[in-house]
């Protein structure tokens, strides 16, 4: 659709061996640090998973998708890499320029970079759209513009977070290892969703991450230095690209560790007591953080008046594009303006959905697979164990809480502000392993064992040793 030039060259069979060593000694490095043989099994699985993505990801690019956001960012690379060479001093200003302007000194290399349509100058208004190709420049001068290497970077940023985001639930549930691993490591959308140069992988990295950091600030009490740096580091850039991901993640960390404390308290009046206090004050900080966060320029799209024009927008621009180019037709509507009914459909629309029926092309069978084994887990648990169990024991436990808090109002957020369901797939991968986690605990808190076929995924994904 937007591609100009191919995304391969001769850099990419030069450099990307180079590239691939280079993550593989710390993939080892970071492996031998772990005792234990299962561990650093699932950090190689977990590694070699990734490349095969990697590669997934830059193939169907180039040859199924023909280009998309993606082209438009490794366009955006390659104009910043064209400013520098022409003056060094534009290394400084791209770093440090938040979004692109007519008066940048980096402008006219956008405007005349002869893409189709001069998209790229325009697409780089944006300071959430900006950041992936500034933090893309870097790799591209160190591995010659390679775009699979670039895509194995960003990929491998992402990793690291979902490596961090196993190792906290890991540290509470080390019988559940192979669960864990294959919530967070070896979801085949997430995987491939987050290996590229897009900013999902960017905000999925950044996730774990935090949350890895918010372990060890205050549960191992470790590590406090650069816990801080990643928390404020991954924060700024949940900020910048998708601000709405940080506020449902602080909201969520917040109950965590306020439920934590309400633990603690032996006296079952002031657990419960405290308990209202709890919720009514997360309630209240995340009523203030949205309202203060959405008043700034980078969360004005995600206020709630303009969320609903926002989605009505897409589902017109998805059907003219398909239109146009006679692509398949995957947008979806939620035709209710009833608040209860919206946000069931925005939590089907995520975690549910497509269904068999909706598949009109290659690339949804993959979504429509894993939404399938989502649908069917919850469907056995609440049939074996009762609606009303599901979600009272999710209100029972720190961890589970966190899970649910944090994958139902993401789903709600990207479910009811999405029309097509090829970006809802990108859209939604920080909340997927959160979701499963979140059903893997209740599956282990109410003793129930997993479907046998459930069972068969879960040995190929993570084989038992």
């Amino acid at each position: 659709m937007f591609l100009l030039a191919r995304f391969f060259s001769a850099n990419d069979f030069l450099f990307f061996p180079l590239c691939f060593l280079l993550m593989f000694f710390i993939i080892r490095n970071r492996a031998k640090r772990n005792k234990d043989p299962k561990i650093q099994m699932l950090y190689f699985r977990a590694f070699y998973f990734k490349v095969i993505c990697v590669f997934a990801f830059t193939f169907l690019t180039e040859f199924y998708f023909k280009g998309g956001d993606t082209s438009l960012y490794y366009q955006a690379t390659k104009d910043l890499r064209a400013a520098v060479a022409e003056n060094p001093d534009n290394l400084w200003v791209a770093l440090t320029t938040q979004k692109l302007t007519y008066k940048s000194p980096l402008f006219d290399f956008f405007y005349y970079d002869g893409y189709e349509h001069d998209i790229t100058y325009n697409y780089m208004y944006s300071a959430a759209n900006f950041t992936s190709p500034k933090l893309a420049l870097i790799p591209s001068f160190l591995f010659g513009n390679s775009y699979l290497c670039i895509n194995m970077m960003f990929a491998f940023f992402a990793l690291g977070g979902t490596i961090r985001l196993f190792k906290t639930f890991y540290h509470f549930y080390p019988k559940l290892y192979r669960e864990l691993a294959l919530a967070c490591l070896f979801l085949p959308s997430v995987c491939y969703w987050s290996s590229g140069l897009l900013k999902d992988p960017i905000c999925l990295g950044a996730v774990g991450y935090i949350t890895y950091a918010f372990l060890n600030l205050f549960v191992k009490k470790e590590k406090y230095f650069i816990s801080i740096v990643w928390i404020v580091a991954c924060g700024f850039l949940l900020y910048v690209i998708k601000i709405y991901i940080l506020l449902v993640l602080v909201l969520s960390l917040l109950i965590w560790q306020f439920a934590e404390f309400n633990k603690l308290i032996e006296n079952k009046s002031l657990r419960s007591i405290f308990s209202i206090m709890t919720f009514a004050g997360s309630i209240m900080i995340s009523i203030l953080m949205l309202n203060y966060f959405t008043s700034m320029e980078a969360g004005q799209q995600y206020q709630m008046d303009k969320i609903m024009g926002n989605a009505e927008y897409q589902r017109e621009m998805f059907a003219m594009v398909s239109q146009q180019t006679g692509g398949s037709d995957s947008h979806f509507t939620i035709n209710t303006s009833n608040p209860v009914l919206m946000v069931l459909g925005g939590i089907t629309a995520t975690f549910y959905r497509p269904f068999i029926w909706e598949i009109n092309s290659p690339i949804m069978l993959l979504a429509a697979f894993e939404s399938s084994i989502f649908l069917f887990l919850t469907l056995f648990i609440m049939y074996k164990k009762g609606v009303k169990k599901f979600f009272t024991l999710s209100f029972s436990e720190p961890r589970i809480l966190m899970c649910f808090v944090f994958a139902f109002v993401f789903a709600i957020a990207v479910g009811i502000s999405s029309a097509n369901f090829g970006a809802l797939s990108r859209y939604k991968i920080p909340c997927m392993p959160f979701y499963l986690i979140m059903l893997m605990l209740l599956y282990q808190k109410t003793n129930l064992k997993y479907p046998g076929w459930f069972i068969k995924i879960l040995n190929f994904a993570v084989p038992a040793r």
